[in-house]
């Protein structure tokens, strides 16, 4: 069995997450003001995700994402690129069972 790929840049200086990002790699659903949407979830961490989608966000948006074995997950978007939304999530999650999926999967 395979456990998630890290993506733990601490060490740099440049980087203050406060948490290590896991690899995932599972589609999601996103809602914002009640209209769902598909997305892609590239990478979790326990305050934050990155993911992929065709719906149009802004900075500020608040949203949920159905992220697999945790459900439904209040953040808010804080960063846009032209490929990927970046969320920072009220709360931190247990994301262990994500983990277990992906490494499972793997």
């Amino acid at each position: 069995m395979h456990s998630p790929r890290s993506f733990d840049r601490r060490s740099n200086q440049a980087d203050r997450r406060a948490f290590p990002r896991y690899a995932v790699d599972l589609p999601a659903h996103l809602t914002i003001n009640g209209a769902s949407a598909p997305c892609h979830l590239v990478d979790v961490s326990a305050s934050g995700a990155l993911l992929k989608t065709e719906r149009r966000l802004g900075v500020g948006d608040r949203i949920s994402v159905d992220l697999p074995h945790c459900g439904p997950t209040i953040g808010t978007v804080v960063r846009l690129t032209p490929s990927h939304v970046a969320v920072s999530f009220r709360g931190l999650l247990v994301v262990s069972k994500l983990y277990e999926e992906v490494a499972f999967n793997a």
